[in-house]
C-alpha cells in the first residue's frame, strides 16, 4: 500500500491519506464488461493527545460496460486482367472486451460482383476447402460468427472482374466489417484492382492510294499496335480478297506469323494459296507486348 504523507502547517495533527483500489487484470480488448471497479480511501490521523486514529471513506464502484470492437486489415492491390477473378485476403479481429459477432458487407466502386469466403487454413489463397461465409444470426450479412476477446477470423473477398472492362480501369473495394452488438463500430480496408488489358490500334492502309485503273496491283497493309498495359495475345487478323479483285498468289506476307487461305467465302481455311482465294488469315506466333507492341501483315490484290 502507498501511503501519501501530507504536511500541513497549520494544524497540529499529521495526516496520512492512502488510496486502495481493487485491480483487474487488463485484457487486450479492455477489461470484461461487468467487472466492478471500487475504490476505498484510509485516513490515518493523531489527535492531541498523541492517539493513533483511522478513519474509512465511503465506497465507489464503477461497472465496466460493454464496448464494441473491429479490426479489419490490410488493405490490398494488384492488377487483373478482364475475366480474372481476384481474391485478397484479410484478418478480422474482434478488440471488443466482450465476445461479439462481426457483420461483413462489401461493396465495389465499380459494381463488380463480390463474395466472401472463409480461409479456412489461413493461407490467404483460395483453396477447395474454403467456403462462403455464412450469416450465423439470420441478419442478412455474412459474419464471422460469435469471435472471443482478440480472436480472428481470416477471410478471402472474391472480386470478378467482366470481360470487358477496358484497360486502365480502377476498382476500390471497400470492405467492412461492424459490431453485432454496436453497429457504429465499424473498421474497413480497401481492395484496389488495376486492370492491365490489351488495347489494339488497328491501321490498314493501301497503295497506291487514290482512283486507279484496271489491272492495277494494289498492296494492302494492316499495322495492329498494342497501346493498352495487358499483353495482347491469340491474335488473329482476318482479311477478305476485295470485290472486283484478284489475289495475287504468294504476297501475303507477315513476319512470325501462319498464313491460311480460304476457298469458299470464310468458312474453311487451308494453306494452299491457289485461286480463288477469298479471303486471307493471318496467326500471330506471339503475343503482342504492351506499350507499344506491334505486328504488320499485308498482301496484293490486281484490279479486275
Amino acid at each position: 500500500m502507498k501511503l501519501l504523507r501530507i504536511r500541513m502547517p497549520f494544524l497540529a495533527t499529521a495526516l496520512l491519506v492512502a488510496g486502495l483500489f481493487s485491480i483487474q487484470p487488463a485484457m487486450a480488448g479492455g477489461t470484461a464488461p461487468g467487472t466492478v471497479i471500487s475504490n476505498q480511501a484510509t485516513v490515518d490521523f493523531t489527535d492531541a493527545n498523541g492517539n493513533a486514529l483511522q478513519v474509512l471513506s465511503n465506497v465507489v464502484t464503477t461497472t465496466v460496460s460493454q464496448v464494441g470492437g473491429v479490426l479489419v486489415d490490410p488493405d490490398n492491390s494488384s492488377t487483373a486482367v478482364p475475366g480474372d477473378v481476384v481474391y485478397y485476403a484479410h484478418r478480422v479481429t474482434n478488440t471488443s472486451n466482450s465476445a461479439d459477432t462481426i457483420n461483413m458487407t462489401a461493396v465495389s466502386s465499380q459494381g463488380w460482383a463480390l463474395q466472401f469466403y472463409a480461409d479456412v487454413n489461413g493461407d490467404g489463397l483460395f483453396d477447395a476447402g474454403d467456403v462462403l461465409l455464412g450469416d450465423s444470426d439470420g441478419d442478412g450479412s455474412p459474419d464471422t460468427g460469435i469471435l472471443a476477446v482478440d480472436a480472428f477470423l481470416d477471410i478471402l473477398v472474391e472480386v470478378t472482374v467482366p470481360g470487358a472492362t477496358v484497360d486502365g480501369t480502377v476498382d476500390t473495394t471497400t470492405v467492412t466489417g461492424t459490431s453485432l452488438f454496436d453497429n457504429l463500430v465499424t473498421d474497413s480496408a480497401v481492395d484496389t484492382t488495376t486492370i492491365a488489358a490489351p488495347s489494339l490500334a488497328v491501321v490498314k492502309s493501301v497503295a497506291p492510294a487514290g482512283d486507279q485503273p484496271p489491272t492495277t496491283t494494289l498492296t494492302y497493309t494492316v499495322l495492329m499496335t498494342n497501346n493498352g498495359t495487358g499483353a495482347a495475345s491469340a491474335v488473329v487478323v482476318n482479311d477478305p480478297i476485295p470485290a472486283n479483285t484478284t489475289y495475287v498468289t504468294g504476297s501475303a506476307a507477315g513476319a512470325g506469323t501462319t498464313i491460311e487461305y480460304s476457298h469458299d467465302g470464310g468458312i474453311t481455311y487451308d494453306a494452299s494459296d491457289a485461286a480463288p482465294v477469298t479471303h486471307i488469315r493471318w496467326t500471330l506466333g506471339a503475343a503482342l507486348a504492351s506499350g507499344g507492341g506491334s505486328a504488320t501483315v499485308s498482301f496484293q490484290v490486281t484490279i479486275d
